[in-house]
């Protein structure tokens, strides 16, 4: 039985030997005729989703305060990190290429708490988050 779809596929196996991981990547264009039956191992279909993960120096302190970001720690195993999107909680928001960032918090006459928000995009458009909190007080 023909399914008559056309498909284009990246495999991305991983063979768990002695704990370590091998990888193989298969590109491959055609019709699909039947199915696909992986006996042992894993496959994966398609693109990793990247691991959002950032540090914040320092986490409170007094208006204004100035808080270094940095999110280097942050990976695709299968590429690289397209974008940094932050939302630092405060109204402002920004998007670079590159992993650190510093921003200034300013409060008025009592302590708040910002949610700063990080999302990482990879070069295919998967995405993850990471949060982290920043105490400001006046």
């Amino acid at each position: 039985m023909t399914l008559g779809c056309v498909w284009h596929l990246r495999l991305l196996l991983c063979l768990h030997k002695g704990g370590s991981v091998k990888t193989r990547t298969i590109a491959a264009f055609g019709i699909a005729l039947g199915v696909l039956l992986i006996a042992a191992g894993c496959i994966y279909v398609g693109n990793i989703h990247p691991v959002a993960s950032f540090t914040a120096t320092p986490t409170t302190g007094n208006t204004p305060l100035t808080v270094d970001f940095d999110a280097s720690a942050s990976s695709d195993a299968d590429g690289t990190i397209a974008t940094y999107a932050w939302d630092f909680g405060d109204g402002q928001t920004a998007s670079f290429t590159i992993a650190t960032v510093a921003h200034q918090f300013t409060v008025q006459s009592f302590s708040t708490v910002f949610r700063v928000v990080l999302t990482v995009m990879d070069a295919l458009g998967a995405e993850d988050t990471a949060v982290a909190d920043i105490t400001v007080d006046p």
